[in-house]
């Protein structure tokens, strides 16, 4: 038999006080731990309680799209800088505007009671119907059915004029009543097209935005304060989609301080320590975060990087403050007076950081590498003491791509390729080009018994892929890619029927490198700070998905045997 005992306290209270209270009796000990980790040093100083800043600020008002080009007025209240960037030069009504000046055609005459003139008007002013990129489907359908309003345009200035012979052409009633509300129809219909299209007279070829470069597939522009004269923030490397401050870069040029753009914070800023996830607590008694375990990294003794890091964020973590920096939107600004005031009253001034120490980077500073090769950058110049809070897109609505475009390296074949994967056709619907081709390729025959193998000087390569050729420079040690194409079958197009590869003829070798690129070019539309609604046609360059294989061989035996 076995007799069980269990030992319980009486508590004497019924709260926690006393236990959460944590008391001790060995001061000694504290003051031990103290001295041991160098409390008692007055290494830390004084905290501080204010501080106080004035900084340099002026407006952003002008842009360009090249150096060699007129500087434009930019107001960052009202226009988009993405929009004046990437905006594409409009020679004429977009496949959109065609259908609803169609449609609005249609509903004119439905009001004004002549709808069934409207196959008399598709049948004189039809849309055009013949090439590789004529609408098919349900686009065709719809276009066949209504007039093309750039070939309406003049007939309705007629009409609206009370023409006899043009009312005629379109089988028009003879009545008076019916004539004249043809005429009223015709004059408010133009009025609407003509403030929307002011010219309707297409080129031959859309020319490119005026800041896209075209031999490195990105935007490059820049812009400029007139207040500050000789200094121009440049972007050279601008991908497209979304414009951001670390887009732009500034030159190491010294300028003088603008007394009268001098605006000094009136409030009394407080600094407030700065925090991480699961840093050391200051507070004895405080559980700290437990996702984060700083004594488990995984850091071999040579992995001196990750070591400082960690010695960093758990020894110095208590000495950095952070203090709020307002901004003006649009504008460049500068720190030119930043003043600390601790809890002895002593007052301290601080610098940029580059006014002591040779610091030549900085995380959230204006880069020079707009100023420098590219190959070559100068990592010797100090970081810009200027920084830039651009208007940058809050949020809007993107279409799919309407056009999209693969550079990747077939080492195979040993070539460059530039492969489009789709384009837009006249009534902006998507067209995707491999699935045309092999829709459009004919069926090999299945090989009869006994049929001798062919041979083939070089094997088919899908109509949409176009070579980049590499050719010498004139200093015979860089090479560039000349787009070109192939000699193929007259059923197949020669030349890219989207504006990316009609624009480009060569292209720098860098700018195709082994993980391959693609730009897109897809419609955006947003609504800016002032309620504006504002669209236009973007383009994007990302990283491609590596290199591909275009099926070209050379001197190959073809086992079908078939011609």
């Amino acid at each position: 038999m076995t007799t069980m005992f269990r030992y319980e306290p009486v508590p004497r209270d019924t709260g926690m006080e006393e236990a959460l209270a944590a008391r001790t009796a060995d001061a000694a000990w504290f003051l031990a731990r103290q001295y041991g980790f160098g409390e008692f040093r007055g290494e830390d100083t004084s905290s501080p309680v204010s501080v106080s800043i004035a900084q340099e600020t002026h407006r952003l008002d002008l842009w360009r799209s090249s150096s060699d080009a007129d500087w434009q007025p930019y107001d960052p209240a009202t226009m988009v800088l993405e929009e004046l960037v990437e905006q594409e030069p409009v020679e004429g009504p977009d496949a959109r505007l065609m259908t609803a000046g169609a449609l609005r055609w249609r509903r004119a005459l439905a009001a004004a009671g002549l709808v069934d003139l409207l196959p008399a008007f598709a049948r004189i002013c039809p849309f055009d119907a013949e090439g590789p990129l004529a609408p098919t489907g349900l686009s065709a359908a719809v276009r066949d059915r209504l007039p093309d309003p750039v070939a309406l345009a003049p007939w309705a200035a007629r009409l609206a004029e009370h023409d006899e012979t043009a009312a005629k052409e379109f089988d028009a009633p003879e009545t008076g009543t019916a004539r004249e509300a043809l005429a009223t129809a015709a004059a408010a219909w133009l009025s609407w097209w003509q403030a929307r299209v002011p010219a309707v007279e297409e080129a031959e070829a859309s020319p490119p935005p005026d800041a896209w470069n075209t031999n490195r597939l990105e935007y490059a522009f820049e812009v400029s304060a007139s207040s500050l004269p000789g200094l121009e923030l440049r972007a050279e490397e601008y991908h497209g989609g979304h414009l951001d401050w670390w887009a732009v870069d500034a030159p190491d040029t010294q300028l003088p301080v603008d007394e009268t753009a001098i605006r000094r914070d009136g409030r009394r800023i407080i600094p407030t320590p700065a925090v991480y996830g699961g840093m050391p607590v200051s507070r004895f008694w405080e559980m700290e975060d437990a996702r984060i375990d700083f004594g488990s990294v995984d850091a071999s003794p040579a992995d001196l990087g990750r070591l400082m890091l960690v010695a960093f964020a758990t020894v110095y973590n208590s000495d950095w403050f952070c203090i709020p920096l307002p901004l003006t939107v649009g504008a460049l600004s500068r720190v030119v007076d930043c003043t600390v005031t601790d809890v002895f009253g002593d007052q301290t001034p601080l610098f940029h950081a580059t006014a002591d120490d040779q610091v030549t980077w900085n995380l959230y500073g204006l880069g020079d590498k707009a100023y420098t090769s590219r190959s070559t950058p100068d990592l010797s110049t100090p970081p810009s003491p200027w920084m830039y809070r651009p208007a940058s897109l809050p949020g809007g609505l993107e279409s799919p791509p309407a056009e999209s475009v693969v550079l990747l390296r077939d080492e195979q074949a040993n070539l460059a390729w530039a492969v489009e994967e789709s384009v837009a056709d006249g009534a902006g619907e998507r067209v995707d080009r491999h699935e045309r081709w092999t829709t459009a390729a004919r069926p090999r025959p299945a090989p009869e018994p006994g049929t001798a193998p062919r041979y083939l000087v070089a094997t088919e390569v899908p109509a949409h892929w176009f070579p980049l050729v590499p050719e010498a420079l004139s200093d015979m040690e860089s090479i560039r890619f000349r787009l070109t194409g192939l000699l193929r079958d007259e059923t197949y197009p020669q030349a890219p029927l989207g504006r990316l590869l009609r624009e480009t003829d060569w292209l720098f070798e860098e700018e195709v490198p082994r993980s391959g690129i693609r730009v897109e070019r897809s419609r955006q539309f947003t609504r800016w700070q002032d309620g504006a609604p504002h669209s236009w046609t973007t383009r994007r360059k990302a990283s491609g998905s590596g290199g591909g294989s275009s099926g070209l061989r050379f001197d190959v035996l073809d086992e079908s045997g078939s011609l």
